[in-house]
Parts: C-alpha cells; sequence; structure tokens
C-alpha cells in the first residue's frame, strides 16, 4: 500500500414468535449437516426454485443477468470461489429462510453483509446469503442508540447519524459492512476516545442454525451477547441487526503529515514516543508503504478531540525531529475529518497480514520496517505494499481481556502488513509480493506479539486460535458447541 492508504422479519410474524419458543436446536427439523457437498452442484433445480419462492428477494444463479457483479468478493483474489446460488436478502425472513433451505439441502453457506473478509469467507461454492440489501440506519436520539441492519455500510450509518451529531467507533473504509466490522471488534480513528465499535454495541438478532431467531442483549443469551462481540463473523448465526450506543461529537483537531523515507526510524520512534503518553482523545496511524517504484513515503495521520492549539503541542516534538513534505494540522469537525480520512482502497487482490505489539515500539522494530518497505518488490496495483500501524490503549484498553471475546485489549499498536497486484500481474510478480510480505512478517516476529487482529483474517496465520482469540478460545468453542452443533457455519478459520 502506499503510505496515505490501506486499509482502511420469519415468513409471517406468528411463525417467528412460534419458533422463538422452541429449543435453541430444534427451531427446525432438519438432518444434521453431512459435510459431504463441497458446493451446491448437487442441488437440484426445483429444488433452487424452491428457495426463490420462499423468499421476498431474489435468487441469481450463474449466467442470470447480475449474478456476476453480486458474485466478486471485495477481494478479488479469490474471485474465483463462484458461488452456486446467491439469496439477495431483503429482510430477517429471507434470511432465516436461506439458512433452513441450505441445511434441509445439506448446502454450504457463507453470510455476506460489506464482502470484506480480506481472506475471502464471505463467499463460497455453495449459497452465498447476501445482506448487502438490508441497509436500513435509524438512530433514537432520545435513547441515545442507533439501529442498524447487517448491510448497513459505514458511509451509510455515518450519514444517518450526522444530522444528530452523534457517532460510533467505526472503521475508516466507506464500504464495510457493519456487520463483519462490529463481530469482529471494530476500529477506527475514534477508537481511543470511543472503545471499539463493539464496545457501543448493546443489542442483535441473529438467525441460528437451527432457524431460531433471537434477540440478543447482556441479560438476553449472555453468552451469545458475549462471544458475538468480538469472535468474529460467521461462526454462531447471522446477525441481522445490531443497536449500538452513541457519543456526541463536535470539532477535533486533524492532523495528516507526510515524510520523505529517510526520515522513517526516526519519525516513526518519535510518534511511537507521542503515543505513550497521550492522551485517549488523540489517535494515530502511522505508516510506511511504497508501490516498488518511487521511493518510499512514511505518513502520519489521525485526530484529537480538543483543541488545535493541544494537537499543536503534541505533536511539537515529531516535527522538530524532522520537517515533513507535507503537512495539515486543522480544526474539522468531526465528519469533515470523518471525510478526509475515508478511503476507497483501489479493489483488486491482496494479502494482509497482522500483529499485535505489547510495550513500546523499538528501534530495532522500526529500522526492519524500514528497511523491509524499502524492498517491496511492486506490482501493476498502485496500493503496492507496506505497513501500518494503529496506536491502541485509551478506552480500549479499559476493558478486560475477558469481559468480552475480543482479548486484544492491553496492546500498544496494531500493525498491519500488506502487499496488493492486480490480474494483469505475471504468477512470479504475485510470487514475489507473496514472498516479501511473509518474509517481512517473519522479520518482525521477534519484536511483536503472536496475537493478530481477526477483522485482519489471514489464511496463513500460524496457531490463528490463539493469535485471534487468546484465552478466550475454549469458551467461544463451547458457545459454538451449543447454539451450532454440527457446524452449519464453518470455514476453515471458524471457530
Amino acid at each position: 500500500m502506499t503510505a496515505s492508504t490501506r486499509r482502511q422479519f420469519l415468513r409471517s410474524a406468528a411463525a417467528a414468535a412460534a419458533a422463538s419458543q422452541l429449543p435453541l436446536q430444534q427451531a427446525v427439523a432438519a438432518p444434521a449437516r453431512s459435510r459431504r457437498a463441497a458446493t451446491g452442484a448437487r442441488v437440484s433445480e426445483r429444488a433452487w426454485r424452491e428457495l426463490e419462492r420462499r423468499l421476498r428477494g431474489r435468487v441469481l444463479r450463474p449466467g442470470e443477468a447480475g449474478y456476476a457483479r453480486a458474485s466478486l468478493p471485495f477481494n478479488r483474489r479469490y474471485a474465483d470461489t463462484t458461488p452456486a446460488g446467491i439469496a439477495r436478502c431483503t429482510g430477517e425472513d429471507d434470511v432465516r429462510e436461506a439458512v433452513v433451505w441450505a441445511r434441509e439441502h445439506d448446502v454450504p453457506l457463507a453470510a455476506r453483509s460489506g464482502g470484506h473478509s480480506y481472506a475471502g469467507y464471505s463467499t463460497t461454492r455453495g449459497l452465498l446469503i447476501d445482506l448487502g440489501a438490508m441497509r436500513s440506519v435509524r438512530v433514537d436520539d432520545e435513547a441515545g442508540t442507533v439501529l442498524a441492519q447487517a448491510g448497513a455500510r459505514n458511509t451509510g450509518l455515518y450519514a444517518a447519524l450526522q444530522p444528530y451529531d452523534v457517532a460510533i467507533s467505526a472503521g475508516r473504509c466507506p464500504t464495510v459492512g457493519i456487520g463483519g466490522l462490529a463481530l469482529g471488534g471494530g476500529f477506527g480513528f475514534s477508537s481511543r476516545a470511543l472503545g471499539l465499535t463493539r464496545d457501543s454495541l448493546v443489542e442483535t438478532r441473529l438467525v441460528t442454525a437451527s432457524g431460531r431467531i433471537l434477540r440478543i442483549t447482556r441479560d438476553r443469551h449472555p453468552d451469545l451477547f458475549w462471544a458475538l462481540r468480538g469472535g468474529g463473523g460467521g461462526n454462531f448465526g447471522i446477525s441481522t441487526q445490531f443497536r449500538f450506543r452513541t457519543s456526541p461529537v463536535s470539532s477535533v483537531g486533524l492532523y495528516d503529515l507526510t515524510w520523505d523515507a529517510e526520515h522513517a526510524p526516526k519519525v516513526m520512534l518519535a510518534l511511537e514516543t507521542m503515543m505513550r503518553d497521550a492522551p485517549h482523545t488523540l489517535s494515530c496511524r502511522m505508516g510506511m508503504g511504497s508501490n516498488g517504484r518511487d521511493a518510499p513515503t512514511v505518513t502520519a495521520l489521525g485526530q484529537l478531540f480538543g483543541p488545535v492549539a493541544q494537537l499543536r503541542e503534541l505533536l511539537a516534538p515529531v516535527l522538530a525531529v524532522a520537517r515533513p513534505r507535507r503537512s495539515l494540522i486543522a480544526r474539522r469537525t468531526f465528519w469533515q475529518a470523518k471525510d478526509h480520512f475515508f478511503h476507497n482502497t483501489p479493489v483488486d487482490r491482496f494479502a494482509v497480514k497482522s500483529s499485535f505489539v505489547e510495550g513500546p515500539l523499538t528501534e530495532q522494530a522500526l529500522d526492519v520496517i524500514a528497511r523491509g518497505v524499502r524492498r517491496y518488490p511492486g506490482s501493476t496495483n498502485a496500493d503496492g505494499g507496506g505497513v501500518a500501524l494503529y496506536a491502541w490503549g485509551g478506552r480500549i484498553g479499559r476493558v478486560p481481556a475477558g469481559a468480552t471475546a475480543f482479548v486484544h485489549r492491553h496492546a500498544s499498536w496494531l500493525m498491519a502488513y500488506d502487499a496488493s497486484w492486480t490480474a494483469r500481474d505475471s504468477r512470479s510478480t504475485v510470487a514475489r509480493n507473496l514472498d516479501w510480505l511473509g518474509g517481512f512478517a517473519e522479520e518482525l516476529r521477534p519484536h511483536v506479539s503472536g496475537s493478530a487482529y481477526q477483522n485482519f483474517i489471514d489464511r496463513s496465520q500460524r496457531d490463528w486460535r490463539r493469535a485471534y482469540y487468546g484465552s478466550n478460545f475454549e469458551r467461544l468453542a463451547a458457545v459454538k458447541r451449543r447454539v451450532d452443533p454440527d457446524d452449519l457455519f464453518s470455514f476453515r478459520q471458524g471457530v
């Protein structure tokens, strides 16, 4: 990546009521999943027509108008995983019917909110349950909450919140779906001040493998409430909507700084030093990136919930180390800052790895970063490759590691490193990118913890159960066995 970028209701109410009274694993009389169906290819056309009759939304099959676009995942690296059918759900009833149908016909399934699973888990060769049309967002200003359907994107969520000058901590990519973001944790430039996205979650609704629809809160199904706040998407069922607690917002001090690569280690060390004792109201994303052709650059980006004068004072030691070649430090409304931070990553092929850093970033680690980025081999994707470091702490760390499924509470930084390419690149170019990324991660391993961020999911992550879930994994697995004993919601790195 370039340094300035990166990734960033049942068919009838009566039937729903009846289903909600059944035991958790018995709401639908359906056979246990045999796992013999790797795709939906064995399913008859009659069965597919039956699914279409059961839904208000459309069912798209290969070759039909709209299928090609609807089948594409955000990461085109996994574009060759094509669904046998796509259920374009219009509401919770459609989601339930699709789940029940998949179970009845022994068809593997995957749910998609925004489709941004980095490892391609929001697609399948079976039934893709697409929640993208479920985008309603309703603000209850009196209650101080916002209710968002699972297909709502960051951009739609912010648009609904702006007239009320309230917000939740959400991400920087406008097309990310709220469903996947919240279930895996969710962070952005407000997280040190407001907590993670999942920290503001007060209620969700879940369609389980048995076909039951559950309203989940701290007091109703508390184990699921715990698991769904950081346990990752696609594990326990399909969440159809989320209610979040909102926080008032006004103006912020914004900064966006760029230096030449020669200043990389010392500037990044100064930023690291700044964040050690920074107020929780200050955020920081620093990065170094290269496209493989031009000289790499170093960037720092963030905001302060406070006056610009205080921001300048905090940044003064950093600016004294080296003068940026580009500098913006200014007062902005929260919404203007959000627009400035929003980044549309070029849609193409990429690989991402992540690590949490516990304790301060060392000079040795920053030297490894600077040398590694300079070695990026390049591709035809302008986004290139590099590393981004997000300051952790603040309100993120005020929640005990076991209080929710999100265990990564006491890190100092989240580090993400990635490489990108396009369909025009040769296999050897792709191989060089992946080799560079793997080697870069290996060089950094002595300087990071063994933990990684589950929303930056990586198929090659070593010991992924511990890396993503740590000491919380066994409890997550127990919840999984209870709510989905036949492992209907299953993928390679699923709980």
